[in-house]
C-alpha cells in the first residue's frame, strides 16, 4: 500500500515536552466508588433504568432510549446504586448514577459477541456495537441503524481514523497498537468497513512512526478503498475542522459536523473499542487514560474504568510539595479539573499535570531558555534538545500588538487574529469581522500561544463571536454551498452536543 505525506498550513508543532507519557500500560484499582453520568461522548442526556438499592453488575445497561441521538450507558463496575443525583460536569448540569462497588473485576458479556464476525449479518455487527455504546466515542459517533449518530451507514462517504500526536502531550502509537492491539486495529477496521460498505477509509498517523506505518500499511495490503498518510505531528491537526480539508481536500462547514458532509471522524482506540465489543462482547466499561505533563511522578498510561473519580486515580501520582494544575485532554484547550471528585468519562483520553508557577519572572528576556518554548527561536532551546517545561506562566506582562504575523501565520483555518482583536477591543462588531471570518476561528488557542506581546488573542476573538451571536450575527456556514446530511434528524438537537 502506497504511503501519502500530507501537511497543512499554520499549525505549531510541540517538541520535546517533558512528561511525555511512557510506554507502559498500569490497570488502575476499581473504587470504591463510582459516577456515571447519564450523558457521555455523543448523545443526548439518557433516563435511568436503575433506582437506588438496585443491585447491577458491570457492564448492565442502566440507561438507554432508542428514539433519540443516543447510545446506551452502562455499569463500570458491580454492586448497588446508591442514588440518582444531579452534578456539575465542567459546568454542565447532568444527571449521574452513583454506584457503590464490590471491588471485583469481573464484567457482564453482550449477548452473543461474535469471535467469527464475518458470519454476522450487518444488522447484528450494529446491534452489538450500539449496545456496547462503543458507538458514543469521538465527535459525531459511529452509525448504525439505531439513532446513534445523526447519519445512516450508507450516508457515510468518508472514514477518517487518525492518531496524529499533535497535542502536547499524546498516548503512545506504539502501546496501543503493539502486536496483539494491531491485530485488534486491523479487525476492528475491517468491522466497520462491513457496516459501512460506501465509506472509503483514510488512516492518519504520525510521520515519524515510520517503522510502524510500514508495518501497518504490509497488514492492509492492497486494499483499494484503504488510504494511508503520513502527517506532520502540528497542532491542531486532530480537529476536525483542520484534519478533513488537509487530508480530503473538501472544504469545511463551519457552525455544522464532519457528519453533516458525510466524514466520521475516529480514533485508532475507538477502532480497539469496536474490536472489542464485537468480538469478545465487552461493553465501553473502561477507557485507556495517558499520564502527561511534569506535574506526575511518572506517565503512565491507565486502564481506568469509567466514573472512576479523578483524585483517586491521581492522589499518589502528583508530585509532593507543588502546586498543580490538572487539565484534561489538551494542554491548549483543555479545561482545568478543580473538583478531585469529577468522574472519568467516555470523552476522557488523557490528564495532564502541569506546575503552577509564579505570575512573573524577573528578568526573563534576559535568560538564555534552555527549558523555554518559542516560535521565535530566540531561546537556545532551538538549538540543543533539553526537554522544555510546560507550565502555566504567560512569561511577561502585556505590551502593545507589534504586528509580527506570528497569530496569523500559525492560524490553522486562515483567519488573521490580528486583524480581530483590535476591533473587538474597540468595540466595533459590524460586517468587517464577518468578512475575516471571525466564524471560522475554531478556538484552538496558538493565537494567544505565539503571541510575544502576551495578548489574549483567543479570548477576544471567543468573545467577540459570543457578543455578535447575541446581537443576531449568524455563524454557520452557507448550507446553499453544501449538501448537508443529517439535518432533518434534528441538526438544532443535535448542536447543542458539540
Amino acid at each position: 500500500m502506497r504511503i501519502k505525506n500530507k501537511n497543512f498550513s499554520g499549525g505549531y508543532r510541540f517538541k520535546n515536552f517533558s512528561g511525555q507519557p511512557e510506554l507502559k500500560l498500569v490497570g488502575a484499582e476499581i473504587p470504591e466508588q463510582v459516577v456515571i453520568p447519564l450523558k457521555q461522548g455523543f448523545g443526548l442526556e439518557l433516563p435511568a433504568l436503575v433506582k437506588a438499592g438496585d443491585p447491577v453488575k458491570a457492564g448492565q445497561i442502566i440507561a438507554r432510549d432508542d428514539k433519540i441521538i443516543s447510545s446506551p450507558i452502562h455499569a463500570s463496575v458491580s454492586g448497588i446504586v446508591s442514588e440518582i443525583k444531579s452534578i456539575d460536569y465542567l459546568g454542565q448540569k447532568l444527571n449521574a448514577a452513583v454506584i457503590s462497588s464490590e471491588g471485583s473485576h469481573d464484567w457482564k458479556k453482550l449477548d452473543d459477541p461474535a469471535p467469527e464476525w464475518q458470519n454476522l449479518k450487518v444488522e447484528k455487527i450494529e446491534e452489538l456495537l450500539y449496545l456496547s455504546g462503543v458507538t458514543a466515542l469521538d465527535s459525531g459517533g459511529i452509525p448504525t441503524r439505531f439513532a446513534s449518530s445523526i447519519l445512516a451507514p450508507n450516508d457515510v462517504e468518508d472514514i477518517i481514523v487518525q492518531e496524529v500526536g499533535a497535542e502536547a502531550f499524546n498516548p503512545s502509537l506504539k502501546l496501543l497498537l503493539n502486536d496483539e492491539g494491531l491485530d485488534s486495529f486491523v479487525t476492528g477496521l475491517s468491522i466497520l468497513r462491513k457496516i459501512m460498505p460506501r465509506a472509503r477509509c483514510h488512516i492518519v498517523l504520525n510521520r515519524y512512526e515510520r517503522d510502524f506505518i510500514k508495518h501497518l500499511a504490509g497488514r492492509l495490503g492492497e486494499e483499494e478503498q484503504v488510504r494511508l498518510y503520513a502527517v506532520m505531528p502540528k497542532y491542531p491537526l486532530g480537529r476536525d475542522e483542520v484534519l478533513i480539508p488537509s487530508i480530503l481536500g473538501r472544504d469545511y462547514p463551519y457552525g455544522y459536523s464532519a457528519a453533516n458532509i458525510g466524514v466520521i471522524v475516529l480514533t485508532v482506540s475507538t477502532i480497539i473499542h469496536v474490536y472489542e465489543a464485537v468480538i469478545e462482547g465487552k461493553p465501553l466499561i473502561e477507557r485507556v487514560i495517558t499520564l502527561g505533563g511534569p506535574g506526575f511522578r511518572e506517565n503512565p498510561h491507565l486502564k481506568v474504568r469509567l466514573g472512576s473519580p479523578v483524585g483517586g486515580i491521581v492522589e499518589h501520582r502528583l508530585l509532593e510539595g507543588e502546586r498543580l494544575r490538572l487539565v484534561l485532554n489538551s494542554a491548549g484547550t483543555g479545561k482545568t479539573i478543580t473538583d478531585p471528585s469529577l468522574p472519568v468519562t467516555r470523552d476522557c483520553s488523557t490528564l495532564i499535570s502541569l506546575i503552577e508557577e509564579p505570575d512573573g519572572e524577573t528578568l526573563f528576556f534576559a535568560r538564555p531558555g534552555f527549558k523555554k518554548d518559542s516560535i521565535s527561536n530566540t531561546f537556545l532551546s532551538a538549538l540543543f534538545p533539553f526537554k522544555k517545561e510546560c507550565g502555566t506562566n504567560i512569561h511577561g506582562d502585556r505590551r502593545a500588538c507589534i504586528s509580527c504575523g506570528f497569530c496569523a501565520d500559525t492560524c490553522p483555518v486562515g483567519v488573521l487574529p490580528n486583524l480581530l482583536h483590535p476591533y473587538i477591543e474597540r468595540n466595533l462588531l459590524d460586517e468587517i469581522l464577518l468578512r475575516y471570518n471571525i466564524f471560522h476561528c475554531i478556538d484552538c488557542n496558538l493565537c494567544t500561544y505565539v503571541c510575544p506581546s502576551k495578548i489574549p488573542v483567543a479570548r477576544l476573538i471567543r468573545e467577540g463571536k459570543e457578543r455578535l451571536r447575541a446581537e443576531g450575527m449568524g455563524s454557520e456556514a452557507d448550507s446553499a454551498a453544501f449538501d448537508l446530511k443529517g439535518v432533518s434528524k434534528g441538526v438544532e438537537e443535535y448542536r447543542g452536543l458539540k
